[in-house]
């Protein structure tokens, strides 16, 4: 059967894996020409099963839509009512999730590990392989980029898990305990450090799909954050920077344009779509509020019949919209109100808590699918968490104050300076404001409060019986019954 060339899209919407913004399309062979002696001694078996990996580095959390809502309802970012889609969010919104929510077992854990199982195989047999020694050394850094980034995405939402590393039993059983965190930082970075040395820098992967330098390094910045080793992520940053590949995009509202996803430099790590049946962006059909067909802060944007308008409605909430300066470009994507498809302008504003997010869109979308790539990883992350990591050790500095008004410069020209912004502890606020405004509906909100230590405190404000343990999601209850050394996590 001869190779099938997906669409980068197809890679990332039926399997989820993490592209950057390349030439070519990844050559993918169908996952049935997998067999015991081609997988296990030929390139082109190395190579597929390499590529099953990549399909198994999961659409995060079932859909794009699922990945933003519930890193930002359990905030005071957003807010979602109505529907189904409702139903799924309210333990997440209420704080009152437990361990048998469908959401933590089947693509949040199961397809991670199983891409963490492939890319274990192709690192277990890659000696076997009669292919040239620089492509072998290629593909065993794609596995260890892979692999890491699963257990790193994995931490975002259960802190630990158990580190498999091998496909073997008779080493690693079913039945595995956690590590330690000391062995987990390590593993991840490790990892990643070794997977960055092998792997080809950015300007020079013509595949589009295939892990790069950035990849690696982004990856672990984002988890030396989690896990707050500040000298790490500024040596980390540095790197990146090095690079002297990435930047940022001149201008916030195109930075998210589908006819720009080609000829982004910004975006580092990204899901990618495209607006065909299974393979789309569903994130827009719930913020597209009722009967919606245009709005000034969008003009780009004209909802047609072809398109999709869930009844549910994602919404941005009123305190988070209040909290930007009316001059940020930043604030445009969020509508206030709209014409609907009767000529009628509608104030999304009458009712509490009912701004949307038109962040994303496709003039070209196809019913519930749209294009519009999820950006996982902007270089705007990499410089606001450089400038946070300089903060924390050292307290506000220029460096920092210049990293953060790069990012600010581009959408409203009001700079900070090095006496205006006070102490570290103001400073570091600041830096979490600008991360809420640069990064709303991209699902980062959940996990700044959380390093902040601001997540249960703002849940607790807002009337929730939130609890210390939350900052963590359960580990599935049917992970739990299948590994007897995994213990639940204390609260649940």
């Amino acid at each position: 059967m001869k190779n099938i060339v997906y669409k980068s899209m197809m890679i990332a919407a039926m399997a989820g894996f993490f592209i950057s913004s390349c030439e070519a399309e990844l050559d993918v062979p169908p996952v049935d020409e997998f067999s015991p002696d081609n997988v296990l001694q030929t390139e082109s078996g190395i190579q597929s099963l390499l590529y099953s990996a990549y399909r198994n580095d999961g659409i995060p959390i079932g859909s794009v839509k699922n990945e933003i809502l519930i890193n930002e309802v359990t905030t005071d970012m957003s807010y979602v009512r109505i529907g189904a889609v409702e139903r799924e969010m309210k333990p997440f919104i209420d704080f009152n999730w437990d361990a048998s929510h469908s959401f933590f077992e089947g693509p949040t854990w199961n397809t991670k590990y199983s891409a963490i199982r492939d890319a274990n195989t192709v690192l277990e047999n890659i000696e076997n392989v009669q292919v040239d020694e620089s492509q072998k050394t290629i593909f065993a850094a794609e596995a260890r980029y892979i692999r890491a980034a699963q257990y790193a995405y994995l931490y975002r939402y259960f802190g630990l898990v158990p580190l498999r590393t091998t496909t073997d039993q008779t080493i690693q059983p079913q039945e595995l305990p956690l590590p330690s965190q000391e062995e987990f930082n390590n593993f991840i970075e490790t990892e990643l450090v070794a997977a960055a040395q092998d792997l080809l820098d950015p300007s020079a992967q013509t595949q589009r799909g295939r892990a790069t330098k950035g990849h690696a390094l982004a990856v672990l910045t984002k988890f030396l954050m989690q896990t707050k080793q500040w000298q790490k992520v500024i040596n980390v940053t540095q790197e990146i920077m090095n690079l002297n590949y990435y930047e940022l995009y001149p201008d916030y509202r195109k930075l998210f344009f589908v006819e720009n996803e080609g000829n982004n430099k910004e975006i580092i790590v990204t899901f990618s779509y495209v607006n065909e049946a299974g393979f789309g962006n569903q994130f827009q059909n719930g913020s597209y509020p009722p009967g919606y067909l245009m709005s000034d802060n969008v003009p780009e944007f004209i909802w047609t019949t072809a398109m999709a308008n869930w009844a549910t409605q994602f919404s941005i909430k009123d305190g988070f919209y209040d909290s930007f300066d009316p001059a940020d470009e930043r604030r445009q994507p969020i509508v206030s109100s709209y014409t609907n498809r009767g000529g009628n302008t509608v104030n999304l504003t009458t009712t509490v808590d009912n701004r949307r997010s038109i962040k994303y869109f496709d003039n070209n979308q196809v019913g519930n699918f749209s294009g519009s790539d999820f950006p996982y990883i902007r270089y705007a992350d990499i410089l606001l968490s450089r400038a946070e990591a300089i903060n924390e050790l050292n307290g506000p500095t220029q460096e920092a104050i210049d990293l953060v008004n790069e990012v600010r410069s581009r959408s409203i020209d009001s700079p900070y300076t090095l006496t205006g912004v006070g102490t570290q502890d103001a400073f570091a606020e600041i830096i979490l404001q600008e991360r809420g405004w640069e990064f709303y509906s991209e699902g980062k909100r959940r996990e700044d409060l959380i390093r902040n230590g601001k997540f249960i405190e703002y849940a607790i404000d807002r009337g929730l019986n939130a609890q210390p343990h939350q900052v963590y999601f359960p580990y599935p209850q049917a992970e739990i019954n299948t590994n007897p050394a995994l213990e639940q996590r204390n609260g649940y």
